[in-house]
């Protein structure tokens, strides 16, 4: 007879894959994918470290799925915003600033997925998403184009050059070394917000500086 997995043994499988993907997440967001290391990950998910090699292949397989997790996690944020209530430039405002505010929340976490030196497959996954954050905005400005609240543009290139501009301008003030976010975050915020939306035809909106309260990075 072919052994059949119980629901107990699939719940505590389930389980101990769930705490090293915490134990792993805890890491990054201390010290970055540089300080990802299986014997740290198993010490702190309270495994042995051979045992991680029964969920995950490799090190660079951790990554990848932790990597995706988050990010998969943000993005569903952000698209939950801009198909939600309001006009297109109020959409536009809530995820600007709900993707700038989040990230200089949850700063180191934010700096390893957005720029921290990685190897091809998390670079890969960084394009991904980076693609995936386009389209979220290329979606608000199509409504506000339609509607008439947004005037006429490249819908491809500007949800392309917003979604670049964000990660780029945040490299500086989300490094590990940077004291720029120590004072006032919401200016550094705010600068990001009023900037894209000049981009997307917007002179200004109000509460561009203000920090959406939801909670930091998954």
């Amino acid at each position: 007879m072919a052994y059949r997995q119980t629901d107990k043994v699939a719940a505590r499988l389930a389980d101990t894959r769930r705490g090293i993907l915490n134990a792993a997440r805890a890491l990054v967001a201390e010290g970055g994918f540089a300080a990802l290391q299986m014997s740290e990950v198993g010490k702190k998910a309270g495994v042995a470290t051979g045992t991680l090699y029964r969920y995950f292949s490799s090190k660079e397989a951790l990554c990848r799925e932790l990597f995706r997790e988050v990010s998969s996690r943000e993005m569903s944020v952000l698209a939950d915003i801009a198909s939600g209530d309001g006009s297109a430039s109020e959409r536009l405002v809530k995820v600007l600033r709900t993707f700038a505010g989040r990230a200089v929340r949850a700063r180191r976490l934010a700096y390893a997925l957005l720029a921290e030196p990685v190897d091809v497959n998390l670079a890969e996954e960084r394009a991904f998403f980076r693609r995936t954050h386009a389209e979220i905005f290329a979606r608000i400005l199509e409504d506000g184009i339609e509607s008439g609240e947004l005037p006429e543009v490249d819908v491809r290139i500007a949800a392309a050059c917003i979604a670049g501009a964000i990660p780029t301008a945040l490299v500086g003030p989300l490094a590990p070394q940077s004291h720029e976010l120590d004072g006032d975050t919401g200016r550094v915020v705010g600068e990001i917000v009023n900037f894209c939306l000049r981009g997307a035809g917007i002179a200004h909106a109000a509460g561009a500086n203000d920090i959406d309260e939801r909670r930091t990075m998954a």
